[in-house]
């Protein structure tokens, strides 16, 4: 894209090949997912990213190392990776204390280095993860960077423990799958919320939700008492206070999304009166990042399913689609071959 805008500012082009330098590898694409932020956002306004252009989209490319740079060890041609599309420098004092993910110079493929909606992509090899052989080029990218939120969220900042009961938000989400997979491999007793039942439906086959409810139903929360943490990743005005009043005495909120407007309404002292904590993240560690991906390899959490398909050369339907409410999970943009 050489401009922001609608979908119409996404160019097919031939681009010259990328090369990798000094601590660099390229993949050679197979999937990238589209998401509603990184790259919807992103090409409409910038996402308050302050991207430069022109910049080809596309934060989590999943593929095959087809070249190494100087100084690349974790990595050689031929392995299955996937970029978890964070980008940090290193040498920050947040860095220097291992949360990555509060770097000074935070950045992200696709918005501030060219991304994945390509055949070829160079990035940096600390921002790439192996890829576990069971899971597919599709999973992985639709995974790349809601699973370390959720895990960051859940495993870190709620300190969920077996049997704690965790209410997740948006559900049908590509947010909400991770954080149902991630509280179900915590021990976690799931309650799955969404706006539709087919939606709910899934979360209870495919992800194994434990319960379910609708918030589009008046009193949706009335029944739901005792929760230890939710997991919000709406930010909704109508929904926020509902969901915090589920929670029990010392119980948590995380949040890590702003698509239902990001300005709520808090009743501060259901807050103080109960002792509860909300607790704001973005991203992952490195090293939450290459735990939880362990966890996937070692079949400790599920891979996300994925439904949604489009061809690099539908790229401008494929963000049209992404606003839409029919979606269960990621778009993902299948590129090359395997």
């Amino acid at each position: 894209m050489r401009a922001h805008g609608g979908p119409e500012v996404l160019e097919l082009c031939d681009w010259p090949d990328p090369r990798a330098a000094a601590g660099e590898i390229v993949i050679g694409v197979r999937a990238v997912s589209v998401g509603r932020t990184l790259d919807v956002e992103a090409r409409a306004r910038g996402a308050d990213f302050h991207a430069k252009l022109p910049r080809i989209p596309g934060s989590d490319p999943a593929g095959v190392v087809l070249e190494v740079g100087p100084g690349v060890t974790e990595f050689a041609v031929g392995d299955r990776v996937v970029c978890t599309s964070t980008l940090f420098c290193g040498r920050c004092e947040a860095c220097l204390a291992g949360l990555t993910h509060a770097c000074d110079d935070h950045r992200v493929v696709g918005v501030h280095i060219d991304g994945g909606d390509a055949e070829r992509v160079v990035v940096p090899a600390e921002s790439v993860q192996p890829m576990a052989d069971h899971v597919g080029f599709d999973q992985a990218a639709a995974m790349a960077v809601s699973y370390p939120v959720a895990w960051n969220l859940l495993r870190h900042a709620a300190d969920v423990k077996a049997g704690d009961s965790v209410l997740v938000m948006g559900a049908g989400g590509g947010l909400g799958i991770a954080g149902v997979l991630v509280a179900r491999a915590l021990g976690a007793h799931v309650i799955a919320a969404a706006a539709s039942d087919w939606k709910l439906e899934r979360a209870r086959e495919l992800l194994g939700a434990h319960e379910t409810v609708n918030y589009t139903r008046p009193g949706w929360a009335e029944g739901l008492h005792g929760v230890a943490v939710v997991y919000e990743n709406i930010s909704s005005p109508e929904l926020f206070d509902a969901a915090l009043g589920t929670l029990r005495p010392y119980g948590r909120l995380v949040t890590c999304g702003a698509h239902g407007g990001g300005v709520v309404a808090l009743n501060v002292r259901t807050l103080y009166r109960r002792h509860l904590s909300i607790i704001g993240g973005t991203g992952a560690s490195a090293t939450a990042t290459r735990e939880v991906f362990a966890a996937v390899a070692d079949g400790t959490i599920a891979p996300p399913p994925v439904f949604h398909h489009f061809a690099l050369e539908q790229v401008a339907a494929a963000h049209e689609a992404a606003l839409g409410r029919d979606l269960f999970g990621r778009i993902v943009l299948t590129i090359g071959s395997g």
